[in-house]
């Protein structure tokens, strides 16, 4: 297992994910095809990590005052928010050295509340709320909310059946090197989100706007559908400029856009009520760094991976791929004009399940979930599954363990 192959690499940190990464480059290599069970509808109630299986749904009323919204959300979870940014700020630390971070803290505590107040809408005063109700420093939250323009793993996936009906599913990975617990073979940050993974009833005028997954003490959207009009799931991008944007913009330059809070826009601007209205504002949006947005609507063709950079610079959508002979867009974390590398091939795995399913086949959720939670989608960074039609509302989220051998992303 690899537990007894990690425990010969020695006990240096370094060496140890060194070989975590040639053990997960050799497990995917072995899971380069389609390794779909039956597995919905899930039959398990509870994970081995002791969470419900089922994500929970709390209401997020946009009537309310904006430091008022998040209260009965967040007041309960304190605990986990605050495991959470203690495991990221750990993280921080063990990256840049104990020392080198406490000389942050005070020049993160002078630019965090400016950076909140620069926060589009009034989400600011959410996240100031956040901060009242939890007491959880203001810096702290502040860091917890741009975490995703940082690093993220996902697969999504928007599909057409042989009756033109449009589906969207998503698994968010999630977690950071080098926070890997080498006596439970987790992910340190995994398992502190896991417990807080919640779904969304966003309402305006006593009635549902959209639903949206996430974690508690988040404000952005990543996972969100608009039902009747549109769907959007966030995967991250890397490039090579080491987050430059994310500094600049931490640094007073606000003329891009924060990634996740220009989506909940999206959600919740009045004049978008088209997927080809939602699809232009993405698409033409200048964001602070690198994403994939990967939009599903409600008729034929409405189906998007809009890759960006700061600008975008690529879009494959649903209706060229169906001239091409395909009836899905998919996308992981990596340029998909470009092969999977062969250390976090997610892809293949993916594409092949939908393949032998065929448009026919998918029959849905079931289809959906099932490929998602075949190996290597299904991973240890993994934390939540979402599916999405647009057309009904239908939207179902479910937490996610990945148990015996298993990809490390």
């Amino acid at each position: 297992g690899c537990e007894n192959q990690l425990a010969k690499c020695g006990h240096h940190k370094m060496t140890r994910l060194f070989c975590l990464a040639l053990l997960s480059a050799l497990v995917a290599a072995k899971s380069a095809k389609c390794n779909m069970n039956k597995e919905y509808p899930p039959t398990s109630k509870i994970l081995p990590s002791g969470e419900n299986k089922t994500v929970e749904w709390e209401v997020l009323n946009l009537d309310a005052p904006a430091a008022e919204r998040w209260a009965h959300i967040v007041q309960p979870r304190i605990k986990g928010i605050q495991k959470l940014i203690d495991t990221v700020l750990d993280l921080i630390k063990e990256i840049v050295g104990e020392s080198k971070f406490n000389s942050m803290l005070p020049i993160l505590d002078f630019l965090a509340s400016g950076q909140v107040d620069g926060f589009p809408s009034d989400y600011a005063a959410e996240v100031k709320g956040i901060a009242k109700v939890t007491g959880i420093h203001l810096t702290e939250l502040f860091v917890l909310q741009v975490a995703y323009e940082i690093w993220g793993l996902c697969t999504s996936f928007v599909v057409q059946d042989s009756e033109g009906e449009i589906w969207h599913g998503r698994n968010l990975d999630f977690g950071l090197f080098p926070s890997f617990d080498f006596n439970k073979m987790e992910w340190k940050l995994t398992e502190a989100l896991r417990p807080l993974v919640i779904s969304l009833d966003v309402q305006r005028g006593g009635k549902t706007l959209y639903k949206s997954t996430t974690y508690a003490g988040f404000a952005g959207v990543i996972t969100a559908m608009r039902p009747g009009v549109f769907s959007i799931s966030v995967d991250s991008r890397f490039d090579n400029k080491l987050d430059g944007g994310l500094i600049s913009w931490i640094l007073g330059d606000k003329k891009n856009h924060e990634l996740t809070f220009t989506v909940r826009q999206s959600m919740e601007d009045p004049k978008i009520t088209t997927y080809k209205q939602a699809f232009d504002f993405l698409n033409s949006t200048v964001m602070i760094g690198p994403s994939y947005l990967i939009l599903g609507g409600v008729n034929k063709g409405e189906g998007a991976v809009i890759s960006k950079d700061a600008v975008t610079i690529n879009v494959i959508d649903l209706e060229s791929s169906a001239k091409n002979g395909s009836f899905y867009v998919l996308e992981t974390n990596y340029d998909n004009w470009k092969p999977a590398p062969f250390f976090d091939d997610r892809r293949n795995p993916a594409k092949a399940c939908l393949d032998q399913m065929g448009p026919s086949g998918l029959n849905g959720f079931e289809g959906m979930y099932n490929t998602l939670s075949g190996k290597p989608n299904l991973n240890k960074l993994t934390t939540y599954t979402t599916l999405m039609h647009v057309k009904t509302g239908k939207y179902e989220s479910y937490r996610q363990f990945c148990s015996g051998e298993c990809s490390f992303w």
